[in-house]
């Protein structure tokens, strides 16, 4: 049997009892190591059918890094939020600087919300689970607001005792006036002190950038189909997923892209091609993209052909969880990864493909690596996970 950590996909054995050995995957029974000081780590968190992703700039002199959440999504299966708070325990953070929620689907904003009947208890509240810090106007430990949809809450609570605390949430906005209990819930926290700032014009898309530190950056592409620098809106965006924020990572040589549900590809109602838009702005800047995110967990409405030609990505990581329902990673969206010569695709969980997959050239570069994708760079070189070291701009695969 396969247990938490090893790799599956191609790099099985026939047995399944033995691992090949690779130079791609070191597999250890600890942990990966945090980047050094001096690297940008980004954390591709293994939540199950959902997206969260941490990024921590290089230190600076005094030690700082710059904290940026993207996403903080949980599914029926997993409790986000406490999937998260370990994530920032471990990394010892109590301040993340930008929270980015790419849209407002739960498995997106779930770890942030309180839902007690779905999403249990937002991670900001800290490990006692309540806003604020102990004591409040009846003295029984809890904001008044917890788990009251409608009422906003109390800033002189929220971010005190031992909540996490919070710079700017970012967004893309609220055009559609999405009236869902999520969206109310998000909205009470995000605006709470006064720190939201929403994508939802051409000149913020434009001039929004978040400066990680030591050269490297985190910048919006792309939000509710504007996407920066153009003229005009990309036509025909309708859905959650087509107003998806789109962010890309740089340091140096190094690119790495997150874009939460973006899609390119016709479904159903869906048909706007924001991907491709976003990666003819990639292109035109000169960037190649090192590690993609690979956009809505690998459903086969992403992932278009010519959004993977101008983007380029060597590493393509997935995040989804084993659910019937949505058979993710479609194994079209696999097959165009391969044909576009990723060379590893690395996915958190083993996922539930709609059919068998027989493809020997897919399963040669596919890793069920099962547990958080950590990626380090230096702006030259990065690591994923504790695996073997790629220079930046290079793809063993490609010519």
């Amino acid at each position: 049997m396969q247990t938490e950590g090893e790799i599956g996909g191609g790099f099985a054995m026939s047995n399944r009892c033995l691992l090949r050995i690779v130079t791609f995957l070191l597999v250890t029974a600890s942990p990966p190591a945090l980047a050094s000081p001096s690297e940008l780590e980004i954390v591709n968190i293994r939540i199950g059918q959902g997206d969260a992703t941490l990024v921590q700039g290089p230190a600076d002199p005094h030690g700082k890094r710059i904290t940026v959440l993207f996403d903080a999504g949980d599914d029926a299966d997993y409790d986000g939020s406490r999937i998260i708070a370990a994530v920032l325990s471990k990394r010892r953070i109590r301040h993340i600087d930008y929270v980015v929620i790419s849209h407002y689907d739960a498995d997106h904003i779930g770890g942030v919300i309180t839902d007690r009947s779905r999403h249990g208890v937002s991670f900001l509240y800290g490990r006692d689970g309540v806003p604020g810090s102990v004591g409040d106007d009846d003295n029984d430990g809890k904001a008044e607001w917890v788990g009251v949809p409608d009422q906003r809450p109390d800033p002189e609570e929220f971010g005190t005792g031992d909540d996490i605390t919070v710079g700017t949430f970012v967004d893309r906005g609220d055009e559609e006036n999405k009236d869902t209990p999520q969206y109310r819930r998000y909205v009470e926290i995000a605006s709470a002190k006064g720190n939201r700032f929403s994508l939802d014009t051409q000149s913020k898309l434009n001039s929004f950038t978040i400066d990680l530190g030591g050269g490297a950056s985190m910048v919006p592409l792309a939000s509710s189909g504007r996407v920066r620098g153009a003229q005009s809106i990309v036509p025909n965006v309708d859905t959650e997923n087509e107003r998806s924020v789109s962010m890309l990572v740089t340091f140096n040589k190094f690119d790495f892209l997150v874009s939460g549900d973006l899609i390119g590809r016709k479904h159903g109602a869906e048909d706007a091609q924001v991907e491709r838009a976003v990666g003819q702005r990639i292109a035109n800047d000169s960037r190649i993209v090192d590690v993609l995110h690979v956009n809505h967990h690998g459903a086969n409405n992403a992932s278009d052909e010519t959004f993977l030609e101008l983007i380029r990505p060597t590493i393509a990581v997935i995040s989804h969880g084993n659910v019937a329902s949505y058979k993710h990673p479609n194994v079209n969206a696999l097959a165009r990864l391969e044909a576009a010569r990723v060379y590893r695709i690395i996915q958190t969980k083993w996922g539930t493909t709609d059919v068998s997959l027989s493809n020997t050239a897919i399963k040669n570069i596919q890793a069920i690596y099962q547990g958080d994708v950590v990626i380090s760079s230096d702006g030259e070189e990065y690591t994923v996970s504790t695996s073997r070291t790629y220079r930046a701009d290079t793809n063993p695969r490609r010519p």
